[in-house]
């Protein structure tokens, strides 16, 4: 076979991490919760771990619906800014 057949042509980009994302989310979602359960009065009803519990669960599903939006719009970024070429494979001696 002629070299020019072994050459092929790649794309090399970068993928950003998803956790980071997804655990950022969160984080934020609990801190949200946080300020709601403790700056509003106490429910009788409810003691203030449980309403922290809820409202983390609450808000945790949004947060985590923006952070993959995000997420997939940095990709897509990342994507139009990918680099291509050719490669070889190495000689045997």
């Amino acid at each position: 076979m002629s070299p020019s057949t072994h050459r092929r042509k790649v794309s090399v980009r970068t993928v950003p991490k998803l956790m980071p994302f997804m655990v950022g989310a969160v984080a934020l979602a609990f801190t949200a919760a946080v300020l709601v359960v403790y700056t509003t009065p106490a429910d009788p009803n409810y003691s203030r771990p449980a309403s922290l519990g809820y409202m983390t669960l609450v808000l945790c599903l949004p947060a985590l619906a923006l952070a993959a939006g995000a997420w997939l719009a940095t990709e897509k970024i990342l994507r139009k800014r990918a680099t291509s070429g050719y490669i070889e494979p190495a000689e045997e001696h």
